[in-house]
C-alpha cells in the first residue's frame, strides 16, 4: 500500500503466458485436492522463478493472488505500476487487466487462483493492489506441505487451515464483515472438531450472534444453511478416512460424530447410496486400477 506508483500507459494488455526455461512450479490442482472445490478455490501453486518471466491478462474470469516470499516484480496496472517485494500480496480481482514480471535476479512465491463465486464475491468490489501482510510467510510453507500431503487423509486439515488464513490475509482487502470473517474461521477450524455434538445454537454462540443471523450469513456464504455445511464437511472427512485409512468402520464414525456405528453406516448410505464397507472396497479397487 506503500510503494509510489509509476505510469505504465505505455503497456498493452494482452493475455500472455511465458516462463523461460529455468522456472519451476509445483500445481496444487481440485483433481489431487478435491476440497479445494468447497473453498472456491480453482487451482494453486508454488514458483520459483528466474530468467524471463511473464503473466498477463485482459479480462480474467478468476482472482489471482501472488504471495511473494524473496526476490520480485513488477505489477503493471491500467495507468500505473508497482513494484512486488517480499512479504506482498498482490491481489488480482476478475475482469480487471494486468501483466507482472519478474525484475529482480530471482522470484520464490506461492500463487492461488479464486473462483469468481459467491464465496469471494466481496473481491469483486476491490481494486487490483499490492499489500503487505504476515501470513505470507505461514500461507507458502502451508501450501508446500500440502502439496506433499495430498494423497493422504490431513489433506482436509490442510486445506481448511489454508482457508482460514487466507480470509485473515485478505480481510484487509475483500469487504467481509467481522462476523464473516469469523464464521469463515470457524468452519476452518469445525474439520479438527467433526466428533463434537454441534447444533446450531452451539455454532452461533461461538461467533456470538443469533440462530437466524447465523443462518443468513452461511447461506450467504456458502449457499447453504449452517448443518447442512457441517454434513458436508463430515462426509467428506468420511470418504477420506475410508479411502486413505485403514481405521474400523466404527473409529471413523466416532471421528465425525456418531457414537453409534449403525447409525453412522445408515446416515453414510443415505448420502452415497453405498455403505462405508462397500464404499472403501470401491474406491481401492479403482485406486488400484488407476496406479
Amino acid at each position: 500500500m506503500n510503494q509510489q506508483a509509476v505510469n505504465s500507459d505505455h503497456v498493452e494488455f494482452e493475455d500472455v503466458l511465458h516462463l523461460g526455461p529455468e522456472c519451476r512450479e509445483r500445481f496444487l490442482v481440485t483433481d489431487e485436492v478435491p476440497e479445494f472445490q468447497e473453498h472456491g478455490i480453482h487451482m494453486g501453486g508454488i514458483s520459483w522463478l528466474k530468467g524471463s518471466y511473464r503473466v498477463g491478462r485482459k479480462k480474467p474470469d478468476l482472482h489471482t493472488l501472488l504471495m511473494t516470499l524473496g526476490g520480485g516484480g513488477r505489477l503493471h496496472l491500467p495507468g500505473k505500476s508497482l513494484p512486488i517485494e517480499p512479504g506482498s500480496v498482490t491481489l488480482l480481482p476478475v475482469n480487471q487487466p494486468f501483466l507482472f514480471e519478474l525484475t529482480e535476479p530471482d522470484w520464490r512465491m506461492a500463487w492461488l487462483l479464486l473462483q469468481d463465486s459467491q464465496l469471494w464475491s466481496p473481491l469483486k468490489a476491490q481494486m487490483a493492489d499490492v499489500y503487505q501482510h504476515e501470513q505470507v510467510w505461514a500461507i507458502s510453507p502451508l501450501m508446500d506441505a500440502l502439496y506433499h500431503q495430498t494423497q493422504t487423509a490431513r489433506r482436509g486439515r490442510f486445506v481448511a487451515l489454508l482457508d482460514e488464513m487466507l480470509a485473515e490475509m485478505l480481510l484487509f482487502a475483500s469487504g467481509y464483515s467481522r462476523l464473516e470473517m469469523s464464521i469463515r474461521q470457524l468452519f476452518a477450524q469445525l474439520e479438527d472438531q467433526l466428533h463434537q455434538p454441534w447444533s446450531q445454537q452451539t455454532l452461533a454462540s461461538r461467533v456470538h450472534c443469533s440462530v437466524p443471523h447465523l443462518n443468513r450469513v452461511c447461506r450467504k456464504l456458502y449457499g447453504q444453511g449452517p448443518m447442512s455445511r457441517l454434513a458436508d464437511m463430515r462426509l467428506q472427512c468420511a470418504r477420506e478416512l475410508l479411502m486413505h485409512s485403514n481405521w474400523r468402520v466404527s473409529q471413523i464414525a466416532q471421528r465425525v460424530g456418531y457414537s453409534d456405528a449403525f447409525n453412522f453406516s445408515h446416515w453414510f448410505r443415505g448420502r452415497t447410496g453405498l455403505s462405508p464397507s462397500r464404499f472403501r472396497a470401491q474406491s481401492r479397487a479403482i485406486a488400484d486400477q488407476e496406479a
